[in-house]
């Protein structure tokens, strides 16, 4: 089986992007029921075999193409062209151009249809929001009155903060396709709205798709909320920042470099502000510090605790990413796949939000591989000796099990350390499965993991959220009259 992979250095400055689409459409294809070969796709596609192969080794991107593969292979609308999207316009830089992004709705009576839909009380898919919005999103459709398109984009942002499965990347898709769009402030708008609320939940999505565009007032307001009293407001901010960062490249972090380090400056010392806003400054190019000649007026605090990020021998977390990329290729009868292991290891140990949250979006893009590399994934972070490695690995676990739960991580909902409770606490929750009343009230009661003990019962539709609605504490309170008024969790 012919094989592609990033070799990039794993703390370059850019990744393969077209390896990485490749790589996707290669294991859906080769996951599929019946495991079509390239010469009979491509005569169900209408297409070459030389074409999907060029596609297949990362020589060339196919928008209406990656569409004929969900077809093709019964999968959900959006399942791969959402992840491939998304990590296309969060690496421009690096990303091929697409040679046929393929049709949007041009008809105003399908568009109407489809967005009275999406007005309506029935449940509806993430494959359904992303074909809005990429009719939303064309040049010059601007024909819908703004509360109209608030209204819907309020929806979408509920929706996909209880998105799982291949609802996710869709939504996620869908309300960055209208953050770039005509229709941008909306979104901002929105945003704004829901981080004025104690007890917003489920916002880092929202606040990603907020820095798919740079804009100055979004900016602005991100850097405020590096400052905000509240924890979750500042991780939500630099979240933001980040993918501003990631699109707008050295031109942008030189612009924002000395904005950070006054953010520094006045984030209080051991706070979860300053190790966000420390974070950012991290990300900056050093060349971008060493024209400017700015320094911080503290020190900053330790960085975790990696080993050196080559792929010699002395880096054995690397090796043990290998080591699972081969076991789970065995496991799942596609053989030897190096990129899987680079996947895992931007998920489980890379410095970037970025790159994780697109990695892992590859990834479940693939659900037999997911399913498979969930368990030993789990295992990699369990072994981090530094506490905010394993947190920050174990928070990304989510997104490779989205929708699903395994044993490993149930074994966590005990454990000792807050990061894999609180992991435990969002991955059953999103599985649907309910945690026990004495595990759900243990992690309440913890302020760092409250947040995502009220994820786990808002998503799992606890039988006890009704009582904690009428808890003394008013952020807690508020926060699960939020999920009785929303819902549960989104599965397609």
């Amino acid at each position: 089986m012919i094989t592609v992979d990033d070799a990039t250095a794993l703390d370059g400055a850019e990744i393969d992007v077209a390896a990485r689409v490749a790589w996707l459409l290669r294991m859906a294809r080769t996951t599929a029921g019946g495991q079509l070969r390239l010469r009979a796709l491509a005569e169900r596609l209408g297409t070459s075999a030389a074409r999907l192969s060029r596609l297949e080794t990362g020589q060339l991107r196919d928008g209406r193409v990656v569409d004929g593969y969900e077809t093709v292979l019964g999968l959900p609308e959006g399942s791969l062209r959402a992840p491939v999207d998304v990590l296309c316009r969060t690496f421009p830089a690096a990303s091929p151009h697409d040679a046929d992004p393929g049709s949007r709705i041009d008809d105003v009576r399908e568009l109407s249809r489809l967005t009275g839909t999406l007005q309506g009380d029935g449940p509806v898919t993430g494959g359904q929001w992303l074909r809005w919005a990429r009719a939303m999103a064309a040049p010059g459709n601007i024909g819908m009155p703004e509360q109209q398109c608030r209204e819907l984009l309020v929806r979408l942002a509920s929706e996909l903060a209880r998105a799982v499965s291949h609802g996710y990347p869709s939504r996620y898709e869908a309300l960055s396709l209208v953050r770039c769009s005509a229709y941008g402030h909306l979104v901002l708008d929105v945003a704004k709205q829901e981080l004025r609320r104690p007890h917003a939940q489920g916002l880092g999505d929202l606040m990603s798709a907020v820095g798919e565009a740079v804009t100055d007032d979004a900016l602005d307001w991100c850097l405020d909320l590096l400052l905000d009293e509240r924890g979750y407001a500042a991780q939500c901010g630099a979240l933001a920042i980040e993918n501003m960062g990631q699109i707008g490249e050295t031109d942008f972090w030189a612009a924002v470099a000395p904005r950070l380090l006054e953010a520094l400056e006045r984030t209080p010392e051991g706070s979860p502000q300053e190790e966000w806003a420390t974070h950012l400054v991290r990300l900056v190019p050093p060349q971008v510090w060493r024209e400017n000649g700015l320094v911080p007026s503290r020190p900053l605090p330790p960085a975790a605790a990696l080993p050196r990020m080559g792929r010699d021998a002395s880096n054995t977390v690397w090796h043990r990413c290998v080591a699972v990329a081969q076991e789970v290729g065995h496991e799942t009868g596609v053989g030897e796949q190096p990129m899987l292991a680079r996947l895992v290891h931007d998920i489980c140990f890379g410095h970037w939000e970025t790159r994780a949250v697109t990695a892992y979006m590859l990834l479940a893009g693939v659900p037999a591989i997911a399913r498979a590399a969930g368990p030993h994934m789990a295992g990699l972070v369990e072994e981090a000796e530094d506490p905010r490695v394993r947190a920050r690995g174990a928070r990304r676990l989510l997104g490779v099990l989205h929708g699903h739960d395994i044993p490993p991580v149930r074994r966590w909902l005990t454990d000792p350390d807050p990061g894999l409770r609180g992991s435990a606490l969002a991955v059953t929750g999103a599985a649907g499965r309910q945690v026990d009343d004495e595990v759900l009230r243990a992690g309440l009661a913890d302020p760092e993991t409250s947040r995502l003990a009220l994820y786990s019962a808002g998503m799992s539709a606890h039988p006890a959220l009704a009582e904690i609605a009428a808890a003394e504490d008013p952020d807690v309170r508020n926060a699960a009259l939020w999920w009785l008024e929303h819902g549960g969790r989104v599965a397609e």
